[in-house]
């Protein structure tokens, strides 16, 4: 728009010189155009938890058709995701067992191939490796083309905003978690961001946090997103921080907030502000990639809702007169993370493309008569009916 200004000034300078050559007459007025809207598509994934039964049933970690059938969900201008381990290498122990995660450098590989442009990386295994494991899970990562966010290697890097740009149209993504399941020590204190105090609340020094954080990304971008790592494990309830922290995030002018943590799809909202301003918050899209059934210290029914999540598609317009931000187009596809009794033969399936053979066929299914196609469709009406489109 800055340059079509200028384009016009410098006509209107033209008219005023062939104007002093020439006898007075009428000059026609240059008509603005109105300025076009921009657009940008975004994908959101739930978690990528890479457990140990995926590693074993891959050749030499090779994801071979694990994703082929959702690929084309994982179109957008820019594909984001929560990766819930650290990438550390090999040389510090390959693990998807036991709560303390690791993934070898083939998975950094092979994620820009699925797709994969954006990764968080702020959650409660971002220390299982320490901060070698941070470090080597950087640099892997930026070796692949994939922007890492919520994870530092220095103080400076932790202060400073990840901001993406695509259509013209600059993004910030920030992102925290409730905390770590291994607490850095002193000196690297600044490893991730978390968003709560010891006793999980939602204090004033983090609200402060927090608002700076956003003020300087609004300043560097024109729309801002938060992935928030929060929430209860293996439950549709919202617990207070996570109520608490998305309705400040709206109030400080957030534009969406993507939650993950609970590996189970969790409902969504949109919130306005005092000001008018909404933000569209997914308290969670559950995991993506995962590998147990009849995952412990869960219900039978929420370790059916752990192999569904959730990817989200939708298109962020700045108005091209006001500048306001707004969603369109958007759509929830449920998927399913299908593998058999034998945990083999894994493969992401949009739930819409299931069937109930092979429900019937699921690891899940000789823990839990009521795991079906049907059954899951029951809970995403439950979750999002009339909140967003479902695709199935």
């Amino acid at each position: 728009m800055k340059k079509w200004k200028r384009w016009t000034v410098s006509l209107l300078c033209a008219g005023v010189l062939s104007a002093c050559q020439q006898a007075p007459e009428e000059t026609d007025q240059v008509k603005e155009e109105p300025v076009k809207d921009r657009r940008v598509s975004l994908t959101f994934t739930g978690d990528l938890l890479f457990e140990q039964s995926l590693y074993d049933s891959w050749d030499n970690y090779a994801f071979g058709d694990y994703f082929d059938l959702i690929r084309s969900y994982l179109c957008g201008d820019i594909v984001i995701g929560n990766q819930e381990v650290p990438i550390g290498g090999e040389e510090l122990g390959v693990s998807g067992t036991a709560y303390s995660f690791n993934a070898p450098v083939a998975i950094a590989e092979q994620l820009p191939q699925v797709g994969f442009d954006v990764l968080t990386l702020s959650n409660n295994h971002s220390y299982d490796r320490g901060y070698e494991g941070a470090v080597n899970t950087l640099e892997n990562l930026r070796a692949n083309d994939i922007l890492p966010v919520g994870l530092y290697a220095d103080e400076t890097s932790a202060e400073q905003i990840a901001i993406v740009e695509e259509n013209g149209i600059r993004i910030a993504i920030l992102a925290y978690t409730y905390d770590t399941n291994i607490a850095p020590e002193d000196s690297h204190a600044f490893v991730t961001k978390t968003f709560l105090n010891e006793q999980g609340q939602l204090d004033d020094a983090h609200r402060q946090m927090l608002k700076e954080d956003v003020e300087q990304a609004q300043e560097q971008a024109d729309v801002v997103i938060a992935a928030m790592h929060w929430g209860n494990e293996f439950t549709f309830e919202r617990n207070a921080a996570q109520t608490q922290t998305a309705a400040y995030l709206n109030d400080l002018g957030v534009d969406i907030i993507i939650g993950n943590h609970p590996h189970c799809l969790q409902t969504m909202e949109r919130l306005t502000n005092a000001e008018g301003k909404e933000t569209w918050v997914f308290y969670s899209l559950g995991n993506l990639v995962s590998a147990a059934a009849m995952v412990d210290r869960a219900s039978v029914d929420f370790a059916n809702l752990y192999e569904m999540g959730g990817i989200v598609n939708l298109d962020v317009v700045i108005d091209g007169e006001s500048g306001e931000v707004r969603i369109e187009h958007a759509r929830l596809t449920p998927v399913i993370n299908h593998f058999d009794v034998n945990y083999s033969h894994f493969q992401l399936i949009p739930l819409k493309d299931y069937t109930e053979d092979l429900a019937a066929s699921h690891c899940q299914r000789q823990y839990s008569a009521s795991f079906s196609k049907a059954w899951l469709e029951e809970q995403l009406h439950v979750l999002f009916d009339r909140k967003i489109r479902l695709d199935l």
